[in-house]
């Protein structure tokens, strides 16, 4: 521990530093010294390194500090699988009174395969600080599913804020807490798109295919891109022969459009559309034109890596 200790202070040193190595200022972050050390942290896997780290806090105690052990303490504990490391941040929360500092910290407890307690984040969950809540929810994504089932079930059933609602229903995905979708089956109502679609998301994860007509209204009725998107990756999933004509309007609709940006997700909505039609219709004639007429088409068709995509598709014979 003690070679690591000179180590640890010089890494926490140079995370703070917003120059260069040679002092100079930078218009890039990815230039400055923190941001590389920052990385450096990333990737520690060494156990020693707790003990080092928590020796290095105890000599300087100041908050600073405080935030940035523990952000070398949440690389470890993924990295190492140690969990002293999450039980020594665990210590150090409960010590932290400023609210700027346990916001820091929950970033980095966010991180963390498991967090073994949950009580400090279920209490911070109904802070009237927003921002403090949404972080608490992040960590509680990170605790035992028993632990925070019932006070995340209860959030979507009560909650009127929009975003609380959101990391909630990621959190509940990460959880892999399926047995509150009917709750969530409720916000499919809900007047945000967002959630709507993550509603969706949620019913084609934990609803074994059970909720098909919900997937088919949304993409026939809802006019959020998202929600589209969601729905056709979910009739992708679990549609069949009957869902054909309403997925291939869709298609249709959006190949007649000019495409513009070059594409953000790695399955587009289209990309799902047509794995849907290749999947259970390919032997028909219109389809088989449509993606003919697809790889053919001009760039404001597809874009480069969706063309890419389709011509290894149309390469490989039919799953079903």
């Amino acid at each position: 521990m003690s070679q690591g200790i000179p180590y640890v202070r010089d890494l926490l040193h140079r995370m703070t530093i917003k120059t260069d190595e040679q002092g100079r200022e930078v218009r890039n972050s990815q230039d400055q010294m923190s941001w590389k050390a920052l990385r450096e942290a990333e990737r520690l896997d060494d156990p020693a390194l707790i003990d080092a780290s928590a020796q290095v806090l105890e000599e300087a105690g100041d908050d600073e500090t405080r935030a940035n052990v523990c952000f070398l303490w949440s690389h470890l504990a993924k990295n190492t699988g140690d969990a002293r490391a999450v039980r020594l941040m665990l210590d150090e929360f409960a010590k932290t009174t400023k609210m700027q500092t346990k916001s820091r910290m929950m970033w980095s407890f966010a991180r963390v395969p498991e967090v073994p307690d949950a009580e400090p984040f279920l209490a911070l969950s109904e802070s009237h600080d927003g921002s403090l809540r949404r972080e608490a929810l992040r960590v509680l994504a990170r605790c035992r599913p028993e632990e925070v089932k019932d006070r995340l079930i209860e959030i979507i059933r009560r909650s009127n804020d929009e975003y609380d609602v959101i990391y909630t229903l990621w959190a509940l995905k990460e959880l892999r807490l399926g047995e509150a979708l009917p709750g969530v089956l409720a916000l499919v109502e809900s007047p945000s798109g967002e959630i709507r679609s993550l509603a969706i998301r949620f019913a084609a994860e934990f609803g074994e295919g059970a909720h098909v007509p919900l997937f088919v209204a949304a993409l026939e009725n809802d006019r959020s891109p998202d929600v589209k998107w969601s729905a056709m990756e979910a009739l992708d999933q679990w549609g069949g022969a009957s869902e054909t004509e309403t997925v291939l309007r869709r298609v249709k609709t959006i190949v007649s459009r000019q495409r513009k940006g070059g594409g953000q997700l790695p399955m587009s909505e289209l990309m799902h559309g047509i794995s849907f039609l290749w999947k259970v219709v390919s032997n028909r004639e219109d389809v088989t034109k449509l993606l003919h007429a697809l790889r053919t088409s001009k760039a404001d068709k597809l874009f480069e890596h969706e063309a890419k995509w389709l011509a290894d598709l149309v390469s490989q014979s039919p799953k079903r």
